[in-house]
């Protein structure tokens, strides 16, 4: 029987189904902390593994031009891996690469950074300084967050919702895994932070904003030191008589700079009451006289700030600079930016406005924040270019 016209044309046409299980060689460490590799002309996520690894391979989830992974089994491994110091590890959702030597987690940082900074930012070559590491690769964290249920302390899983019940963390500081150890069962349920604040340790409820009374403060106390000893620098470089730090916090980096220029008018912004009370406090008690604070949100306050002629430092969020603030710092044109970044991509994608409005890159020094995890700090400072 022949077949109607165009018939062809709309026929669903049957596709041979992809196989659930398949063998591939992971190629690369992705900054989202997976490995990648590629099946046919698909590229696969699969997280820990490592370059190198030779996987049986379990399909989880297809996209269009992507797929997700599990590992059936490694066949072969990659050079160079080496054994996870954690139980938990591959379950809890804290670290990513406790498998990857300490040395190519670094190196895979500084090639995903520069990587991103080409392909979204569309930067070119930039000076790059190399990494700042980690001394200590475990038992850095000097603050954990996670849920006590039933007597015990539990962290997310990974990609999940899910909960899963710990004795110790590997990455945190020891005094928080004595807590764990002995003071843990008297504990009150709920979500909490468990930090080392003044050499002791202190458990404090986590808010709805996923902070504490506390407020935000960097888990990597070395690293931590090392990005405010380089912000510090550049200050103390700066012709700028305004330094205006547009998301203060409870004022750690502004009160310092305030009392180390009190020839410089130093400006601190903030949108929760209790780190601008706290800002203030400080200010108070050292006396310095230099130092003012605003509660605001930055967009609100951003037109009335004294920008044009200041040294401007912003660390957002994950998520970036907001719409309104990158514009805001565009249309006044600071002398002077510092940038402190958690997350290549938007910081690839604000650092493309600045250039393009003539900012050229003075410095850029990546942190190593986070050992065993695929997450980096970086600090830009930019310069207005001279007309």
């Amino acid at each position: 029987m022949k077949e109607k016209a165009g018939w062809n044309k709309y026929r669903h046409k049957r596709v041979p189904m992809e196989p659930k299980e398949a063998e591939l060689v992971i190629q690369s460490l992705t900054n989202s902390g997976d490995g990648l590799g590629r099946l046919d002309d698909r590229v696969v996520f699969v997280p820990y593994t490592l370059p190198g690894d030779k996987v049986k391979i379990k399909i989880t989830q297809r996209k269009k031009t992507f797929a997700l992974a599990e590992v059936v089994e490694i066949l072969e491994p990659g050079e160079g891996r080496v054994d996870p110091k954690c139980n938990y590890f591959e379950q809890c959702g804290g670290c990513d690469w406790q498998h990857v030597p300490y040395a190519a987690q670094l190196e895979a940082k500084e090639h995903q950074l520069r990587d991103t900074l080409e392909r979204i930012g569309s930067l070119g070559q930039i000076p790059i300084e190399p990494i700042a590491s980690s001394e200590q690769h475990f038992g850095y964290r000097n603050r954990i967050q996670g849920e006590i249920r039933n007597g015990e302390f539990h962290y997310k899983r990974r990609r999940s919702d899910q909960r899963i019940a710990v004795k110790r963390c590997e990455i945190a500081e020891e005094p928080i895994n004595e807590w764990l150890a002995t003071e843990l069962p008297n504990a009150a349920p709920g979500r909490v932070e468990i930090a080392i604040v003044n050499d002791e340790v202190v458990v404090l409820p986590v808010n709805q904003k996923n902070s504490t009374e506390l407020g935000f403060r960097q888990v990597n106390t070395q690293i931590s030191q090392h990005l405010t000893d380089r912000l510090l620098e550049i200050v103390s470089k700066s012709a700028c008589e305004a330094i205006i730090d547009l998301y203060c916090g409870r004022g750690n980096w502004t009160t310092q700079i305030a009392a180390l220029h009190p020839d410089k008018h130093v400006i601190g912004v903030d949108s929760s009451s209790d780190n601008i009370d706290a800002a203030r406090t400080a200010a108070h008690m050292q006396k310095l006289g230099n130092a003012q604070f605003h509660l605001s949100t930055v967009e609100k306050l951003i037109h009335k700030l004294p920008v044009q002629h200041s040294l401007c430092i912003v660390d957002p969020p994950r998520s970036g600079l907001d719409t309104a603030v990158a514009e805001g710092l565009l249309q006044h044109a600071p002398q002077e930016l510092i940038y402190v970044s958690c997350h290549p991509a938007t910081l690839a994608r604000d650092l493309k406005l600045f250039k393009q409005e003539g900012y050229e890159i003075a410095s850029l020094l990546p942190l190593d924040m986070f050992p065993q995890t695929a997450h980096l700090e970086s600090l830009v400072h930019l310069k207005a270019k001279a007309i």
